[in-house]
């Protein structure tokens, strides 16, 4: 074998403790990002690297002066894209487009919470803006049976909650690609929401 450890180094101490574009020089990514090849591709090109952590506070800061900008006291998330855009994480994007089981809520003060599965909570703690991690948004009937309804009703409650805490006031809530059976309790437990208009 001629091939040695130390002539493939996956972290490369010269770089410091963080990576061109902001992210830990551990070669530990949770988040998708570049892979060693593109960093070294744009090394070659002379490119410089977006920084993550400030794309994702401009990504945020964005969702919460829009969220402010049409007078709503929240926005929440099913759609695994939009989650992607405001929390910069994956879990099984397409398994989650076909059977939702992650939510993101970003509230009017900047206060944001991320539902997922209860053993997939650190796929999004690496950021920061993320303020907590819940479980209880995976509203099928393949997680939920015939527990669907109070698992609906809980999650409802959750979501009011946060909207009366940090929705500045405002009830309105904006929802994005809903969850058909979570809209239809929040149409009979929630009755201050408003539905968001595109």
């Amino acid at each position: 074998m001629n091939t040695h450890y130390r002539d493939t180094r996956k972290i490369d101490p010269t770089r410091g403790a963080t990576l061109g574009d902001g992210t830990p020089n551990d070669q530990d990514r949770v988040e998708i990002g570049p892979t060693q090849l593109a960093f070294g591709e744009w090394a070659a090109a002379g490119l410089q690297l977006p920084n993550l952590p400030s794309l994702r506070t401009w990504r945020h800061k964005r969702l919460v002066d829009a969220v402010n900008a049409r007078n709503y006291g929240g926005i929440l998330m099913f759609d695994p894209l939009n989650i992607r855009y405001a929390t910069d994480s994956t879990n099984m994007q397409l398994w989650n487009s076909h059977n939702p089981f992650r939510a993101c809520i970003v509230c009017a003060d900047g206060y944001m919470v991320m539902w997922d599965y209860k053993n997939g909570m650190f796929l999004s703690k690496f950021n920061p803006l993320v303020n907590e991690q819940r479980t209880g948004a995976d509203l099928f009937y393949f997680d939920r049976g015939d527990k669907l309804e109070p698992a609906a009703d809980n999650f409802a409650n959750q979501v009011r909650d946060l909207i009366i805490e940090h929705g500045g006031g405002n009830m309105a809530l904006g929802v994005i690609n809903p969850c058909c059976t979570a809209c239809a309790r929040w149409r009979l437990l929630v009755s201050p929401f408003t539905p968001a208009r595109n």
